[in-house]
């Protein structure tokens, strides 16, 4: 599938199913099982590196902000690359090369070796959620792109707080599984996209659709565009969140008790509430003309990372609380975090695909924004153990001053966009 000319609308075919389940369900179900390897080898990793390698908080920082290096080359190649080669067969050469790396990783001789194929897998990853973005929102009105990014995120949110809660079951018990089940599982996807067609013959996005993409009322064109740049500013710390706790999980005081299956299963909470929240940001739309939700969200969220990240029993005055309490406590703020974590990400995908028409460099900068926040969290933690080795504190307040940061810049964003409209 190539590019059409500039000069001339590329057909589009427009039908009933254009719109429906037989058109989209394979790009959902490619999403599902994608998160199944992307999970294992880009969230769980950082506990089969403590396991077997015995990583600290130093090396498990500088792999994921390494890892968000890798990140953004790819979503910022796939609208590049979607040109070229049409989405689809982009999509079956990145998974085709998807179901080997994971396998080379399998007798990856030392940890520097497997760090490699780790950031060739990245890349590889990041290049396919752009496009799968695209193909499921783009040549849509509106109200069909909110229900389904509705659906993405409860696809991907599913299997990623399902498949974290039991890496560290296959961690424990089969840890070759670690990288069987992601080749597994992208060969699965490419066998799907056998017998996907778009519904539209343009290599990328649908130009000249019949269907013509409405703008919005001046009104409402306004609140989506602040909302956009409010998530573009807020998304990269909800990741900075992310990825640095990813890295901090399997060193937390209050999880050291906890053999491998169970940490992961409790760090796993946070996930599902996440979950949660796209189910019910699916089913309203109360928020879609209401952008300082995304604001409030962000700080909250720094406040939530704050309470997962530090025991109770390690407060001034706070010296005797039971390990029990402790444990309730951290599993209680990553209710909060799963909560203000799905606001975010699911505002800068709606806005952010609904204003471009679901298009794949959108979809690639939204990713790029992920990646970001990879790089930035996890780059200021593995500078805090240069500086004060294996001291979580110093990480935590590194990170939470990163969020700091980036909530007020948000907050300034929405002054001055109230004071244009006033």
């Amino acid at each position: 599938m190539t590019e059409p000319s500039a000069a001339v609308a590329a057909p589009v075919s427009v039908s009933a199913r254009a719109d429906g389940v037989v058109t989209v369900w394979p790009v959902f179900a490619v999403e599902a099982v994608t998160s199944i390897g992307s999970t294992l080898l880009m969230v769980g990793i950082f506990f089969y590196t403590k396991h077997r390698f015995g990583w600290g908080l130093r090396e498990n920082f500088l792999l994921a902000a390494a890892q968000g290096v890798a990140y953004v080359s790819g979503a910022l190649s796939a609208g590049w690359a979607a040109r070229r080669l049409g989405r689809r067969r982009l999509l079956l050469a990145v998974l085709s090369a998807a179901c080997a790396v994971p396998l080379v990783g399998l007798v990856a001789p030392s940890a520097a070796y497997l760090v490699s194929v780790l950031m060739a897998y990245t890349i590889l990853i990041a290049c396919v959620w752009p496009v799968l973005e695209s193909l499921a929102t783009s040549g849509v009105d509106a109200l069909t792109v909110a229900r389904r990014v509705g659906v993405y995120n409860l696809m991907w949110s599913s299997v990623v707080a399902l498949v974290f809660a039991a890496a560290g079951t296959v961690i424990e018990y089969w840890p070759s599984g670690m990288f069987i089940l992601p080749a597994a599982s992208h060969a699965a996807g490419a066998l799907l996209l056998l017998g996907y067609r778009e519904s539209a013959s343009a290599g990328d996005d649908p130009v000249g659709a019949a269907h013509p993409h409405v703008a919005p009322e001046p009104e409402l064109l306004r609140a989506r565009t602040l909302a956009l740049w409010l998530s573009r500013i807020a998304l990269p710390a909800t990741y900075v969140v992310a990825y640095s706790l990813s890295a901090m999980m399997p060193l937390l005081p209050v999880l050291e008790p906890l053999d491998t299956s169970t940490r992961t299963a409790v760090a796993s909470v946070w996930m599902g509430v996440r979950w949660v929240a796209f189910v019910v940001l699916g089913a309203t739309a109360w928020w879609h003309t209401r952008p300082r939700v995304l604001l409030a969200a962000a700080a909250a969220m720094l406040v939530a990372f704050i309470g997962v990240a530090t025991r109770a029993s390690d407060l001034p005055g706070f010296g005797n609380v039971p390990y029990a309490v402790d444990l309730a406590a951290m599993i209680g703020w990553q209710v909060a975090l799963g909560l203000v974590m799905g606001t975010i990400y699911a505002g800068s995908l709606y806005f952010g695909m609904v204003l471009s028409d679901g298009s794949t460099e959108h979809g690639g900068y939204h990713e790029a924004l992920i990646g970001a926040g990879g790089i930035l969290g996890p780059g200021v933690g593995a500078l805090t153990q240069w500086l004060w080795p294996n001291d979580l504190a110093a990480g935590v307040v590194a990170v939470g001053s990163l969020v700091a940061v980036t909530v007020a810049a948000a907050g300034v964003a929405t002054v001055r966009a109230r004071s244009r409209d006033a």
